[in-house]
């Protein structure tokens, strides 16, 4: 019996860490193959910066070009402002000649009135020749007589040159206008030149920002890749280790067993094992199972089960294993991946969308153990856990499994 059950621990022993060999192997190929991809990735940027500073000569002239249309537009800006000034000026000009005439004309028109009654005669010298009473007194009424035509002479002079003022400052208003409008036609021109000067350098440093971005976008995607490999093959490691020292202390127990009777050997030893199934990590009703999906969200493919729940319900780790990542961002969310070693064979679990987070990166986990609380973080449209089972490492399509299973069926 004590034979049967160490040979059975050889023989785990040796499954456990053949699959993991041969696991360890295809994730080094994978990093193999992601840091060439890296590597392309990288030229690329090299290359596509050389095109860019080819380009930003083409750029810095069409700078100039837009430093120019702005300086004309803010010239024009101000030609125009001083039409405006030079148009209130003239306006506020016209007003005063106004007033100043419509004063004028009443004073004209009481003369004229006194001139029709005259026959046309701004006095009547018959009335003051004759009226006059010795010569002293004619020649003072000869003398006012001549000064009130003076005076009238004066007065329709100024009434005439006020006519004209007004006349010319009208004349010269309109001018303005006719100015201020070419040079607003001629404003309206060199926005729409600047307007698309602009939009053409916008565009070119959009298609190389964006070429760039592409590129750069797809070289962080790589090195997320990387680095989950990298931590999956740590974790790996240590679910080897724990492991070896679960069947090392088996093998210890099995020898101290053999020490004592038959009897208490077939009571007292068991054989330590990992789970040889995973449990449910929450509880609650199924919101999408595994299969094809509408692509409604960016994939024709659920690679796991959706479980609903309200925010903050306890989530636990569905099998014994050492977590690969605890972190936050992407489509996930909040998420913690965890790879295990069942039967020989590796097994990854993935945990999305969660509220809040009690694992970290490295820390080995019991079967059953709380991981962190259910939420609606990443590309999520409600409350729910985004469970998911890889045979080996992790693996993502949008339009197939994969490497996924279907959870329900390893519950």
């Amino acid at each position: 019996m004590i034979k049967k059950i160490i040979s059975a621990f050889i023989a785990g022993t040796m499954l456990i860490s053949g699959a993991s060999f041969a696991e360890a192997t295809s994730i080094k190929e994978k990093k193999a193959k992601n840091a060439e991809e890296q590597r392309k990735l990288k030229k690329s940027i090299q290359n596509h910066e050389h095109k860019i500073s080819k380009e930003q000569e083409t750029i810095n002239k069409l700078d100039a070009r837009v430093n120019e249309k702005i300086f004309q537009v803010a010239e024009k800006n101000k030609q125009i402002e001083q039409l405006e000034k030079k148009i209130t000026e003239l306006e506020k000009e016209i007003r005063l000649y106004e007033e100043e005439l419509k004063s004028k004309e009443q004073e004209l028109g009481d003369r004229l009135r006194v001139l029709q009654e005259n026959d046309g005669n701004s006095i009547k010298w018959e009335e003051i020749i004759f009226g006059a009473k010795d010569l002293g007194n004619l020649i003072s009424r000869v003398m006012a007589g001549k000064k009130i035509t003076e005076q009238d002479d004066k007065l329709i002079t100024e009434y005439r040159e006020m006519q004209e003022k007004l006349t010319r400052a009208k004349e010269e208003l309109d001018e303005k206008k006719v100015e201020r409008l070419s040079e607003k036609k001629v404003l309206e021109q060199q926005k729409a030149e600047l307007k698309s000067e602009m939009r053409l350098r916008s565009e070119k440093l959009k298609k190389l920002r964006k070429g760039k971005t592409k590129i750069t976008t797809q070289l962080m995607k790589a090195k997320d890749v990387q680095a989950i490999l990298e931590a999956q093959e740590r974790a790996i490691a240590a679910e080897k280790a724990a492991a070896a020292a679960a069947a090392k202390a088996a093998k210890a127990a099995a020898a101290r067993a053999k020490a004592n009777s038959a009897n208490s050997v077939a009571s007292s030893i068991s054989v330590p094992s990992n789970p040889g199934k995973f449990i449910r990590p929450v509880g609650g009703g199924i919101s999408q199972g595994f299969g094809p999906a509408s692509g409604q969200y960016g994939y024709t493919f659920h690679n796991g089960t959706d479980f609903t729940g309200s925010v903050g319900t306890p989530i636990v780790a569905a099998a014994t294993g050492t977590v690969i990542t605890a972190q936050s961002g992407g489509p996930y969310g909040n998420h913690v991946m965890i790879t295990h070693l069942i039967d020989g064979q590796v097994y990854t679990t993935v945990y999305a969308h969660m509220n809040s987070l009690n694992v970290s990166a490295g820390q080995r986990v019991s079967q059953g153990q709380q991981i962190g609380t259910l939420g609606n973080t990443g590309n999520s449209s409600g409350p729910h856990l985004h469970f998911e089972i890889h045979v080996g490492g992790y693996q993502f399509s949008a339009s197939g499994p994969a490497n996924t299973v279907n959870p329900l069926a390893y519950l």
